[in-house]
């Protein structure tokens, strides 16, 4: 079987959807013909990896690269304006198209415009018709949460949930606190997630929060920023380090961290990476209600610390200073890792769901 697993983005900055569809890659090329399709600049990054050149006749070349491969199936990662090319597509030659649903993609536009104006009201109605149409038409719809699940269930019975996963044996787990030789004085690092430039406003929330609040955490605390970071402040308790390249430069700046902050204001459907990747750490995650939406599997209190924006700092205050609950916290997180979010228990799920499309009804 041909797969074609699709993205019309850049992949070569790991963030959001790239990660996502990195990762399916990864899994199907291991037993299938699979081939990466990407938006990009650069003329080849593997032989598996096929580049659009951004264009406004982008879909064009499409149809060249289906002529070469004739794909049998092809994954469309949370892309509601591409589906529709590669649904002409599949109607001339014959392949099956699965819509990976990363998000309610209406609900989360229209969460996002606090005083929607006119024009923003006829671009909401027009979003709920592009993701009906494209919901409706797939051969197949993955959604990331149960909260997706349920929602375009109503518009395709054909749905599969597969949360967003993670190889958590490229996590290291971090040492326990019994384990650390400590001489700093009880000094502890949180750590904050990138990317946080203008275009990425929805995790710019987290960075917002820390710099408004900072004056109220416990001043042993210091704070290190990771990854891309266009809002900068000179304060000896926060460090940068700047986009990070190299997956294993990030899982190594994870193990240093005693703890990770995701204060996002707003609901993300689909579970975040950000979370995910410290609790595969061992990390303890301190996360607002929003930041959560979509981790199904979650116990807060048990594996990860969930609460409203206004009780955070304390709940900080006062927990990342007990060893033991931090520790208990933390092996906690990397259990459920390990339970709901592994790359091997999901990949088992996409054979699944590849198996049901490729038998004839």
């Amino acid at each position: 079987m041909k797969i074609a697993v699709s993205v019309l983005s850049d992949i070569s900055r790991a963030e959001g959807v790239k990660v996502r569809a990195k990762r399916v890659f990864e899994l199907l090329h291991k037993n299938y013909d699979c081939t990466l399709i990407i938006r990009g600049e650069r003329d080849s990054i593997s032989e598996n990896v096929v580049v659009i050149r951004p264009s406004k006749l982008w879909n064009l070349q499409l149809v060249s690269v289906f002529l070469k491969d004739r794909f049998d199936l092809v994954f469309c990662e949370s892309d509601f304006w591409g589906f529709f090319s590669y649904f002409m597509l599949a109607r001339v030659w014959g392949c099956k198209v699965v819509l990976e649903a990363h998000g309610i993609f209406s609900v989360e536009n229209e969460s996002r415009l606090l005083n929607p104006n006119p024009v923003d009201k006829i671009r909401i109605q027009m979003d709920k018709w592009r993701e009906r149409f494209v919901i409706k038409h797939a051969d197949c719809v993955i959604a990331l949460s149960s909260d997706i699940c349920t929602y375009y269930r109503k518009f395709n019975k054909c749905i599969f949930l597969i949360p967003t996963f993670v190889d958590e044996k490229k996590f290291k787990s971090r040492k326990s606190a019994n384990e650390e030789e400590s001489d700093n004085g009880e000094e502890k690092i949180v750590g904050l997630i990138g990317p946080f430039a203008q275009h990425h406003y929805v995790d710019l929330n987290s960075l917002d929060f820390l710099y408004r609040n900072i004056i109220e955490f416990d001043e042993r605390i210091k704070f290190v920023v990771i990854g891309e970071c266009d809002y900068r402040i000179r304060n000896e308790r926060v460090s940068y380090t700047g986009y990070l390249s190299d997956s294993k430069d990030y899982a190594n700046e994870l193990t240093l961290l005693d703890a990770v902050l995701v204060a996002s204001r707003f609901p993300t459907s689909g579970p975040l990476n950000k979370i995910l990747e410290p609790m595969a750490c061992s990390l303890p995650v301190f996360a607002t209600p929003t930041s959560a939406v979509g981790l199904d599997h979650i116990r807060p209190g048990t594996d990860i610390f969930v609460c409203d924006e206004r009780e955070l700092v304390a709940k900080v205050n006062e927990s990342l200073f007990n060893a033991d609950l931090m520790e208990k916290v933390g092996k906690n997180a990397r259990g459920t890792v390990e339970t709901y979010y592994s790359a091997d228990v999901n990949y088992r799920k996409l054979v699944e769901v590849i198996n049901r499309l490729s038998t004839p009804s």
